[in-house]
């Protein structure tokens, strides 16, 4: 990487939240100077009764109270950075107000110009207008924790909540004269957590705090692009009084039942079925046809399900492979099952590929007269590569592409002369999709700069097989915004070299209708004329029950 980049931090003092002292830290950590606090002048003085300048009693009794006793977010605890602060410069600023905008003077805007900063954050101070948005190269950094598009104003993270909105957001821009008009500069979608606003807005707190460090390293790598600026006619929110809070903490004590009821009472039941259609006419001719008409696997029992199904062709029969769980174990290892279209009857599932540790997705692809397979294994804390053993009919592990990783749903594909694998990881499974490159299969794979490229739970974590229709590459990922594994995002890849990627969604499918497995569906994977599929039902599991119940004990 480049010479790192100088930056300034607007601030009311020393005193920052955790995920605000994160931020900078990581940008410290990655080798960029921090030059210059801007710190409100406002925030150091205080009336006569020692009390904030602001008062928090403008604010409704309700929103106070539960802002005391029940909201105590974590990434808002207060940490003093002054120790590591000392050889920081300090511009003390005062600013007028026009129309609830604040202008700083132009000898406070002179003397942050002579600081040649490259961008500022802005951790204090409000909305700012005026010649202060040019005094950084790259301009002012600043937060939005919600969906600018629906939501403007605040509280941040709340109104999702309150509006039943499955996903939350969060983005950082670069501000511009116009209100929430700012250029995006990095942008997340989440599932929002209906039972907890605490954990909703911590959550979108902490991926934020490394949103700073990620845009000044890729301007380092890739200079400075920036797209166009956010357009939104969103209602602007304020702080909800009396009669909006009440509601909102009877919507909190619901949603609350109705997650501990889900996940102490209904457990996943999946199982894989088999579609003698395309992928391609799944995806882009009328998809109630071909999902009327699924063969399913029988289930074994009420301690297994199987799931994640991948396979190839043999002697016109289809192989499956798939995640073999127990409930029991709490454990999965990979079975393969075959599939004979002339009788339309799966096999007995047998043991394929079983290791110590929890197994699924096993992906499967064909390179040269190799089959191999790709089994998801975050729990080694590597990607392992399995060759297919044809004397003896079974996988076993041939070469070791990414160590010293929690890789989740690992994704392999050969395009345009290099390989490309997909996969998100561990702690954001469902949101963060990384990839990684190669010349060759067995590697050596680079991180592309880009990572994390995409953060969205709509459409991010991968869901089989990508592939062809019409020259066009699609990526099939899951959606995972309402619950896990609700349906499938069918991803059309528009740029995938090592410096850029990009992919707008063009539908989505399912979750399957009038079937017994409706409450999810996240994974398709397509075998010339045949489609692989999986879905789940929920049902009461004891083993499951039982764990769920001694996990939320030791939590407590």
């Amino acid at each position: 990487m480049a010479k790192g980049l100088t930056f300034g931090v607007m601030c009311s003092g020393t005193v920052f939240q955790k995920w605000q002292a994160e931020a900078i830290n990581l940008l410290i950590q990655n080798d960029h100077n921090l030059a210059l606090l801007i710190i409100d002048g406002r925030a150091l003085s205080q009336t006569q009764d020692g009390k904030p300048a602001d008062p928090a009693h403008k604010y409704s009794f309700l929103w106070r109270a539960a802002s005391k006793f029940l909201f105590n977010h974590k990434e808002k605890e207060k940490i003093e950075m002054e120790p590591g602060l000392l050889n920081v410069a300090r511009r003390i600023c005062t600013v007028t107000t026009q129309k609830h905008s604040e202008y700083f003077s132009d000898e406070d805007v002179n003397s942050i110009k002579s600081a040649n900063l490259d961008f500022i954050l802005r951790f204090g101070f409000n909305i700012i207008r005026g010649e202060i948005l040019n005094t950084a190269k790259y301009g002012i950094w600043s937060f939005h924790h919600d969906d600018e598009e629906k939501y403007r104003g605040g509280p941040p993270g709340f109104w999702p909540i309150y509006t039943n909105d499955p996903v939350s957001a969060a983005m950082m821009q670069r501000l511009t004269e116009k209100l929430d008009s700012g250029i995006v500069l990095k942008k997340a979608w989440l599932k929002t957590l209906m039972h907890s606003y605490k954990a909703n807005l911590d959550v979108l707190l902490l991926i934020s705090s490394a949103w700073p460090a990620d845009v000044a390293n890729q301007i380092c790598l890739k200079g400075y692009n920036p797209g166009p600026p956010s357009k939104t006619s969103a209602a602007i929110h304020k702080v909800p009084g009396n009669l909006k809070m009440f509601i909102f903490l009877l919507k909190l004590l619901k949603n609350r039942i109705v997650f501990y009821w889900r996940d102490l009472f209904r457990a996943e039941r999946w199982n894989v079925g088999i579609i003698n259609r395309s992928i391609q006419e799944l995806a882009f001719t009328d998809p109630k046809v071909g999902f009327e008409n699924i063969l399913w696997m029988k289930e074994r029992s009420s301690r297994n399900y199987f799931a994640d199904p991948a396979g190839f062709i043999e002697e016109n029969k289809v192989h499956i492979l798939m995640e073999d769980y127990s409930y029991s174990k709490n454990k999965a290892h990979i079975s393969e099952a075959v599939f004979d279209p002339l009788t339309s009857t799966f096999s007995v599932p047998l043991t394929s590929i079983e290791t110590k540790e929890h197994l699924s997705y096993p992906f499967i692809f064909v390179f040269g007269e190799n089959i191999y397979c790709l089994p998801e294994s975050y729990r080694y804390g590597y990607i392992g590569l399995y060759k297919r053993n044809y004397s003896e009919g079974i996988f076993v592990e041939d070469h070791v592409l990414l160590d010293h990783i929690d890789a989740v749903d690992p994704t392999l594909i050969n395009h345009n002369d290099k390989w490309w694998l997909f996969f998100t990881l561990r702690k954001y499974s469902n949101t963060h999709l990384y990839i990684y490159y190669a010349d060759e299969l067995e590697g050596k794979y680079k991180p592309h700069p880009a990572n994390p490229v995409k953060m969205d739970v709509r459409s991010s974590r991968p869901a089989g097989l990508p592939f062809v229709f019409e020259d066009q590459l699609y990526r099939p990922a899951q959606d995972c915004s309402e619950s896990y594994g609700r349906r499938v995002a069918i991803n059309r890849i528009v740029k995938l070299t090592e410096t850029e990627f990009e992919e707008e969604l063009v539908k989505y499918l399912g979750p399957l209708m009038n079937c017994r497995y409706s409450k999810g569906f996240h994974t398709v994977f397509g075998l010339g004329r045949y489609t692989l599929i999986d879905a789940k039902r929920t049902k009461f599991n004891f083993f499951h029950f039982g764990r769920q119940t001694r996990h939320k004990f030791r939590k407590h």
